[in-house]
């Protein structure tokens, strides 16, 4: 089959689902193994990579994301391995691991930890680009078995831990990171079905206003922290202020947008 018939084809079936059709060239080149721009140079397919490649767009037609179907993700330049069981990094996610590799490099922290860490993305991200010991811990014992095959694929030596939030945690730390889940609980049923349908529901339910982890985050971080320790959380679209005033007996420091202009990045000092 022609490569460029099937491509045209594809977009036009994800054009009408309202998906992306830059999704039609990535499957096509993750199936043939070649990078987008080559596939500019190839003219004709064999049956068998137009089935999988047709097989493939088939599930992304179901809204279903394309880390889920492919089983991989990149994040921050390196490779993640993603699955039902965790939730999908985020390119938006990337101003955190930014923003903590700026102070580890300020302040010279040596211990950090990852709370809330799904598939690993930040602490693996954080680990591959500073001299620091990490820790990781998440309440879901699958996320964990991916956050490790994660950071070992990626040689980033982490001590992962299952805990509920603080309950397992024992020592001080430099610096917390967190993405907590922070979806309200009423508004879930509203979002994508790439959201809604894939990533568990566990990583986003932050209960009435989404509010719920940042309540036992607050109540706890300041024991966790050793003496000038830092907090970085990620937050969702419009709970800045409520964040923020939430944590009034902590230092803020500062607040930061993703790529889209929204406020994604909290900092605060103990």
């Amino acid at each position: 089959m022609k490569l460029l018939e099937l491509r045209k084809s594809l977009k036009q079936q994800f054009n009408q689902l309202g998906i992306d059709e830059v999704d039609a060239d990535f499957i096509i080149a993750s199936v043939l193994k070649v990078n987008a721009t080559e596939l500019n140079l190839i003219d004709e397919i064999s049956n068998e990579e137009m089935s999988t490649i047709k097989f493939v767009a088939e599930q992304r037609k179901q809204h279903k994301p394309l880390d889920k179907i492919l089983g991989y993700k990149y994040f921050y330049g390196i490779r993640f391995q993603t699955n039902l069981d965790v939730l999908s990094p985020r390119q938006d996610s990337e101003i955190l691991v930014e923003t903590a590799l700026k102070y580890i490099n300020l302040n010279g922290y040596k211990t950090v930890l990852d709370l809330c860490t799904g598939s690993g993305c930040l602490a693996v991200a954080i680990k591959r680009n500073a001299d620091v010991s990490v820790s990781a811990c998440d309440v879901s014992q699958k996320a964990l078995n991916v956050a490790k095959n994660n950071a070992y694929k990626n040689n980033a030596i982490i001590n992962f831990f299952r805990s509920n939030m603080f309950e397992n945690v024992n020592n001080k730390f430099d610096l917390i990171v967190s993405n907590p889940p922070y979806i309200a609980t009423d508004d879930i049923e509203n979002l994508p079905d790439e959201v809604r349908l894939y990533d568990p529901i566990i990583a986003l339910d932050g209960g009435n206003l989404g509010l719920k982890y940042y309540n036992i985050i607050h109540d706890n971080a300041k024991k966790f922290l050793n003496d000038a320790g830092m907090l970085i959380m990620e937050i969702g679209e419009d709970q800045a202020d409520l964040v923020i005033s939430l944590f009034n007996d902590f230092n803020f420091v500062e607040k930061l947008k993703d790529l889209n202009g929204q406020d994604r990045v909290l900092v605060f000092k103990k």
